[in-house]
């Protein structure tokens, strides 16, 4: 599918927000879904990803299809962790409309993050992504992530 890429709008945030809260509370394992208010949560998430969504050292890219619609977008901002002092690159998030997935979408918006970090001179792109999310972790695997760490969660 030929998608145009482009910067989001503000006319975009609204989506973004309902996507990517949508995306992150279905990543939850389900056990502990089933002990959160979803409000609560939405309340805790909004605060915590707003930095993140409104800092002007993040990215927002939208994909559209030909006809102008909101294929997908992406979150990309700089890093760094506590393990490194080199900075990288970061994919807060990336979403695709399901009429939309599995063509190509993602993978235009993983190479526009790419070519954002390289523009900012990171060497690496790291992303985070549910255990249990098949999809995405082999379209991360087919695009050359490869597994860092391994976050691992036991029930107390």
């Amino acid at each position: 599918m030929d998608v145009r890429i482009r910067e989001a709008a503000r006319q975009d945030l609204d989506l973004v927000w309902a996507a990517t809260t949508e995306t992150v509370w279905n990543d939850l394992p389900p056990e502990e879904r089933t002990r959160l208010d979803r409000k609560a949560f939405e309340a805790h998430f909004r605060a915590q990803a707003k930095r993140v969504i409104d800092s002007r050292r993040n990215a927002i890219y939208v994909a559209e299809s030909e006809e102008g619609r909101v294929a997908g977008y992406a979150i990309v901002g700089g890093a760094s962790s506590m393990l490194s002092p080199m900075p990288f690159g970061f994919l807060y998030d990336i979403w695709v409309a399901p009429q939309f997935r599995r063509q190509g979408v993602a993978r235009r918006l993983l190479q526009e993050a790419e070519r954002w970090c390289r523009g900012r001179g990171f060497r690496t792109l790291r992303l985070e992504v549910g255990a249990r999310n098949a999809a995405a972790r082999a379209l991360y695997a087919s695009a050359g992530f490869q597994e860092e760490r391994v976050a691992l969660r036991k029930a107390l």
